[in-house]
């Protein structure tokens, strides 16, 4: 017979009643809807599929790249990125009003985090390193978290969300390009979708 395969674990009962709680808040991920939406559909996409895009996005570009990156890190920091979204909301990228509240929301949903979820602190630790950039990894994911919405509304063929909500060309490359440029591999395909887009100018922007 083979051997048998013991994994270690804390040998404390586990509580089931967390886990649901924990259930429920990805629950509420799922719910909050964005802006953003797949490339020539009506509905807005949830923050549970762009975080699972963003996650499989920077998956790809790392290691297509084969950047000298801690690659589980850039996973954690993706699948976390937004998850105070269940407690905060969304902010759209243009949203000025929206824009001065966000900091003081976000900071209020990561201490509830903390307070409802102290077992789960590698969470919370992870949310702090993305949302202060104070590793390489994170830098990387906040730049492609960026990027990933301009490549989606780029692939449009018949419609365009930038004309639909006012952004013009200009509000675009201000909003963004600072940001992406922070990673270089990310600035590096930002710069081939400035490209395309600029050939298509009139289709995507009103001005």
């Amino acid at each position: 017979m083979g051997a048998k395969l013991f994994i270690l674990y804390n040998s404390s009962m586990p509580d089931l009643a967390k886990l649901e709680s924990f259930v429920r808040l990805l629950h509420e991920v799922e719910k909050i809807k964005r802006t953003a939406r797949r490339p020539d559909e009506r509905e807005q996409t949830s923050t549970a599929e762009h975080t699972f895009e963003l996650a499989m996005f920077c998956w790809y570009i790392a290691s297509v790249n084969k950047l000298d990156l801690n690659h589980e890190k850039i996973l954690k920091y993706a699948l976390a990125h937004d998850i105070i979204e269940a407690y905060a909301g969304d902010t759209y990228t243009f949203d000025e009003e929206a824009k001065k509240t966000k900091e003081a929301r976000e900071k209020a949903a990561i201490d509830r985090m903390e307070e409802e979820f102290p077992e789960f602190s590698e969470l919370t630790q992870t949310l702090h390193e993305y949302e202060s950039r104070s590793t390489p990894e994170a830098v990387f994911v906040y730049a492609a978290d960026k990027l990933i919405d301009p490549v989606n509304l780029s692939m449009e063929l018949t419609q365009s969300a930038w004309k639909e909500n006012n952004v013009s060309w200009n509000m675009l490359i201000d909003n963004k390009e600072k940001k992406i440029a922070l990673s270089a591999p990310i600035l590096a395909y930002w710069r081939e979708l400035v490209k395309k887009l600029e050939a298509k100018k009139d289709f995507f922007f009103h001005s």
